[in-house]
């Protein structure tokens, strides 16, 4: 069998999107990909990101940075994979940019934002605001500038997940059945106008951040979340792992300080709907400060050239940023963040001057009796293993 290889290029990226025996897929990508230029180019002018194959009677995905090809049975998930890689190669090219799982709705000029979290209902959440006319920039990822802070939109077709909720009501059911464009076994995809599906590159500054949690027969209620639990989930949602994480940590540190904060629990999208509308149909409560991240200073170098056998100790040039008693670090190096509970800050705080396990051991027992010594010893030497495996800590 002959292949047939079509290669595009979507908007300005440097690398071409490689479809192989699956030109018929194109056929969606105007409402896929609204507001996106597509440009078919000849193979050997651009160098290819991405490969989409039918092979088979399945698709395979494939890029250097899957650590092995994704396999999808039917359109509706392979487009579904294609529309995820294409985002994380298109942050990729721009390190301006971060990219966080999660949907935004426009109200009132300015974003909320909705982390992801699994099967939370966040794409039947922002059909159901649609329904009601509030502007969709995105239901899945969003692209956040770092020069300005400002929610970019990416232009992708929404795409709700199959089966849908059974307890929808007949206005959002109407809703997505009237803009049904696309619809397989696992995914739904609507075909929006550009007064309710915001253009590719339509950007607005963030106001706050919503984290969805749905449970069955949950009565709806919004109330008020802490400054680290949005951080925590934020950095964990962040997939743009091109630009530094000191950087990363504080720009979300900031972004978030600087944003309301949320926790929306509901069982029924219409309930959630109108919660959101009642408390974001103006922001003149606008809350948060911003917080700055800390560097330690570089004069812990010399001491740790004079480290001891069995001691630990910090090491310098750590992005620190802590709100109440969570604390964040970032390795000027690399490109993680880690995150420390209560136990593990008071660790990082007795890590800043050399100290040996049994040293901090000792500490730990009379800062927390209550504790069995075997307990703290575990947790004290899983963190260790850790923080030095993350380029966080040195040792004698």
């Amino acid at each position: 069998m002959c292949k047939d290889n079509l290669y595009l290029i979507f908007n300005d990226m440097s690398n071409s999107v490689e479809l192989v025996n699956c030109r018929h897929l194109i056929e969606f990508f105007p409402f896929i990909f609204p507001g996106w230029q597509i440009t078919e180019v000849s193979a050997e002018h651009f160098s290819t990101v991405l490969s989409l194959s039918r092979e088979n009677d399945r698709y395979v995905l494939d890029s250097y940075w899957l650590k092995k090809p994704a396999y999808r049975k039917n359109a509706d998930a392979a487009i579904c994979l294609l529309v995820a890689e294409l985002m994380r190669a298109y942050v990729h090219e721009d390190r301006q940019l971060l990219c966080l799982h999660g949907a935004a709705s426009e109200f009132a000029g300015k974003l909320v934002l909705f982390p992801s979290n699994y099967r939370a209902g966040k794409s039947v959440l922002s059909a159901g605001l649609a329904a009601l006319g509030v502007r969709l920039f995105g239901d899945d990822v969003l692209p956040i500038s770092l020069l300005d802070a400002t929610g970019i939109a990416p232009g992708f077709a929404p795409r709700l997940r199959l089966p849908l909720p059974d307890n929808l009501d007949s206005r959002t059911r109407d809703f997505i059945d009237k803009n049904n464009r696309l619809q397989g076994e696992q995914y739904l995809y609507l075909d929006l106008d550009s007064d309710l599906l915001a253009p590719q590159g339509c950007q607005l500054p963030v106001g706050a951040f919503v984290l969805l949690e749905r449970e069955e027969s949950a009565s709806p209620l919004m109330e008020p979340v802490s400054e680290a639990e949005v951080l925590r989930q934020v950095i964990w949602q962040n997939f743009a792992r091109e630009t530094e994480a000191p950087r990363i940590l504080s720009f979300l540190s900031e972004l978030v300080a600087s944003s309301q904060r949320f926790r929306l629990r509901y069982d029924r999208a219409e309930d959630a709907v109108a919660l959101l509308r009642e408390n974001f149909d103006d922001w003149s409560t606008q809350s948060g400060s911003r917080n700055d991240g800390k560097t330690l200073a570089d004069g812990q170098t010399g001491i740790i050239e004079h480290l001891l056998p069995g001691q630990y100790l910090r090491k310098p040039d750590i992005s620190i940023v802590q709100i109440d008693d969570q604390v964040f670090l970032a390795d000027g190096q690399g490109a993680a963040i880690h995150h420390l509970n209560p136990i593990g800050t008071a660790i990082w705080s007795l890590l800043a001057e050399p100290m040996t396990a049994d040293e901090i051991t000792n500490l730990l027992m009379t800062a927390f009796p209550d504790l069995e010594r075997n307990s703290i010893e575990s947790d004290l030497q899983n963190l260790i293993a850790e923080l030095l495996s993350r380029n966080l800590l040195s040792a004698g």
